[in-house]
């Protein structure tokens, strides 16, 4: 299947469309395990044949995916309403939506992050997230990337987050950042977002 415009990494839509794909991958592999089992069986009339350990091998493939299914269903998308008004007030800083950074102790998901120079600011739809926790793991990703010059502000209302994200829209047009420092955090920032695969 082709993806739209609006399907590729980081951007409004790819996650939705991202579940419907793995949950298609997931029955076709399981479907044709099944098949291979079922086509054992009606050839040799039981199921102690090679057929039977293709069809059990064919399943770890399956097994797999399954598995990464779970961990996508389990993802919260950044809603209509709040990416419209995140959209109005964004104008030249970098974006990307629905990502999921995984430490060691925990996952955390943010819905929207935005970049503009060294700017770092985001926005966590969960009330009961852990925006310190967050923070203090991306100042470590972007540490281990000589970045540590980075300010990285988290937020879990939206009001609190609409505001800082025009100013540093209006900064980034103001200033015109474009340096080598400017274009290596933002490649960093893309490559290293966890964002959902």
């Amino acid at each position: 299947m082709k993806k739209k415009k609006n399907q590729n990494k980081g951007q409004k839509g790819y996650l939705a469309w991202n579940k419907k794909m793995s949950i298609c991958k997931t029955l076709v592999l399981f479907a044709i395990s099944f098949a291979v089992y079922a086509m054992g069986i009606w050839s040799t009339g039981s199921n102690q044949n090679l057929l039977t350990i293709v069809a059990v091998l064919g399943c770890l493939p399956a097994c797999r995916s399954a598995a990464n299914l779970i961990a996508l269903l389990r993802c919260h998308e950044i809603s209509e309403s709040d990416y419209r008004k995140i959209s109005a007030k964004i104008r030249t800083a970098e974006s990307i939506t629905d990502l999921e950074f995984t430490s060691y102790e925990r996952t955390y998901q943010v819905q929207h992050m935005a970049l503009s120079g060294v700017e770092l600011i985001g926005y966590m739809a969960d009330p009961f997230a852990d925006i310190k926790g967050c923070e203090k793991h991306l100042e470590g990703m972007f540490m281990r990337n000589q970045l540590s010059e980075v300010h990285i502000r988290i937020f879990k209302e939206l009001p609190k987050y609409l505001n800082p994200l025009q100013a540093i829209t209006r900064k980034k047009k103001r200033s015109g950042q474009r340096g080598s420092k400017h274009f290596y955090l933002r490649s960093v920032y893309k490559e290293k977002s966890g964002c959902v695969q």
